[in-house]
C-alpha cells in the first residue's frame, strides 16, 4: 500500500557537499544528512548545516566503542594492543579494521578519514546541548554476523576481499557520481558475497532506522554515511520494523563448535593408540611429523607477514601445541610476541586507516602487521594440521 501524502519521503539538497533528505511521517520529521564526498569543504558545510538545523536530537552512525575512538583520538592513540589481545578482544580490533576498510572501499575521501564527519557531529552536539543518540549496531556483531553467515568455503575469499580487495586509494568523486558508483559496487558485492552485503548494509540500514525512530523527539537530525542514508530514509518513510533493533550474533554452527574439539580429540587419540599398540617407531614418526609440519607451515605463513624472527620462532614452536586447544591459536601467540618485539608507534595508530588502504601498507604499519600475523599464523597452523593428519595413515600403516 502506498504511503499517504503526508508520509511521503521528501528530498532536498543542503549546502554544497551535504546531501539532505527529509522524511515526514506520523507528525514526526526526520532529517537525514550525508556527505557523498568527505573533504575539508564538505566538513565545513556539515558544521554550518548542523548549526542551522539546531537539532534537539542528533543521531550519528556510531556505536559505543567507535564513539570512544572517533570522539577521543587520544584514547585511540594510547590504546594498549597487548591488553586488547590479552582480554581476547582481537575480534573487536579486527572488526574495527574491517569496518574502516569497508568505509574506505565504498566511500569517497580526500584529505579526510572515515569518522571525521562523525567527529564534527559529536562536537556540535556537545556545543549545542542536543541529545546525542548512537544508532549504529555494535561493530563486533556486524563482523560476526557477516563471518558466521558466510559459507565455510567462502570465508577465505571474505578475508582477502576485506584485506586486499580493491584497496587502491580512490579518487574523490562529485556527489552524484559517487552515489551511482556506490550502487554499482553494492550490486557486485551482493552477487559475490551476499552475507556481507546483508550484514554490513541491509541489516544496519534496518537497525539504524529502528534506533532513529525510537528516539523520543518530534524532529531528529541523523548524520549517516552515504552507504546508508538512502536505505535508512526508505525504512523511515514506510515505518521501521522493531525487529531491526534486535540483532543477535548467529550461533556457531554445530560443525564449527564440534569440529575443533573433535579434531583435537582425534589427534590425541591417535597418539594414545600408538602407545597402546606399542609401535614406538610409528608413534615417534607421527609425533615428529605433527610437530615439524605444523611448525614449518606456521613459520612460512608468519614469514609472509614479514614478522619479527622471534615472532616466527614463537609461532612455529607453539603451533603444534596450541593447535590441540581450540581456545588458543598460533595467531594469538604470534600477535602477542609481535606486539612485544615491535610495538606500533602512535603515528602508526593514527595512520592505520590510510595504511591499510594500500596493499603494502599492511606490512609497513606495525599495527596492521599484528593483525596480519594473527590471521596468517592461524591459517598456517590450520594448513599444517590438515597436512599432518593426511600423512598419519601412511605412518601407522593405514
Amino acid at each position: 500500500m502506498a504511503p499517504a501524502p503526508e508520509e511521503r519521503q521528501a528530498l532536498s539538497v543542503g549546502l554544497p557537499g551535504v546531501h539532505r533528505q527529509v522524511v515526514e511521517r506520523g507528525g514526526r520529521r526526520f532529517v537525514i544528512l550525508d556527505l557523498p564526498r568527505v573533504d575539508e569543504a564538505s566538513l565545513h558545510a556539515l558544521r554550518a548545516t548542523l548549526q542551522a538545523e539546531r537539532p534537539g536530537a542528533l543521531a550519528v552512525e556510531l556505536d559505543a566503542q567507535r564513539r570512544e575512538w572517533v570522539g577521543d583520538p587520544e584514547r585511540w592513540q594510547t590504546l594498549n594492543l597487548l591488553d586488547v589481545l590479552r582480554a581476547k578482544k582481537g575480534t573487536l580490533l579486527n572488526a574495527y579494521l574491517s569496518l574502516r576498510i569497508f568505509q574506505k572501499r565504498f566511500g569517497s575521501f580526500e584529505g579526510a578519514e572515515p569518522g571525521d564527519e562523525m567527529r564534527i557531529a559529536l562536537e556540535e552536539a556537545q556545543r549545542s546541548g542536543a541529545t546525542l543518540a548512537l544508532v549504529d549496531r555494535d561493530m563486533t556483531i556486524t563482523g560476526l554476523r557477516a563471518w558466521r553467515r558466510t559459507p565455510f568455503w567462502m570465508r577465505l575469499t571474505l578475508i582477502f576481499a576485506l584485506s586486499f580487495g580493491s584497496l587502491r586509494r580512490k579518487k574523490a568523486r562529485p556527489s552524484e557520481a559517487q552515489r551511482a558508483r556506490l550502487q554499482r559496487r553494492f550490486r557486485r558485492l551482493e552477487r559475490s558475497m551476499p552475507a556481507v552485503k546483508q550484514a554490513f548494509v541491509e541489516e544496519r540500514d534496518a537497525h539504524m532506522a529502528c534506533a532513529i525512530e525510537a528516539i523520543d523527539a518530534p524532529q531528529v537530525v541523523a548524520l549517516l554515511s552515504t552507504a546508508h542514508a538512502d536505505g535508512v530514509a526508505r525504512h523511515l518513510a514506510r515505518g521501521s520494523d522493531p525487529a531491526g533493533c534486535r540483532d543477535a550474533v548467529p550461533p556457531k554452527s554445530v560443525l564449527s563448535r564440534v569440529f575443533p574439539w573433535a579434531l583435537s580429540a582425534a589427534i590425541v587419540g591417535v597418539f594414545v593408540l600408538g602407545f597402546a599398540l606399542g609401535d614406538a617407531a610409528a608413534l615417534r614418526d607421527a609425533l615428529l611429523t605433527w610437530f615439524v609440519i605444523n611448525a614449518i607451515c606456521t613459520a612460512l605463513a608468519t614469514c609472509v607477514a614479514l614478522a619479527h624472527p622471534l615472532t616466527v620462532v614463537a609461532s612455529a614452536l607453539s603451533a603444534p601445541i596450541v593447535s590441540l586447544n581450540p581456545a588458543v591459536g598460533a595467531g594469538m601467540v604470534g600477535g602477542l610476541v609481535q606486539l612485544l618485539v615491535a610495538p606500533p608507534s602512535i603515528r602508526e595508530l593514527e595512520q592505520v586507516g590510510d595504511d591499510i588502504a594500500r596493499l603494502k601498507g599492511w606490512w609497513e604499519n606495525r599495527l596492521a602487521r599484528v593483525a596480519l600475523v594473527f590471521v596468517l599464523a592461524n591459517l598456517g597452523s590450520t594448513i599444517g594440521t590438515v597436512v599432518a593428519l593426511a600423512m598419519f595413515p601412511d605412518l601407522f600403516g593405514g
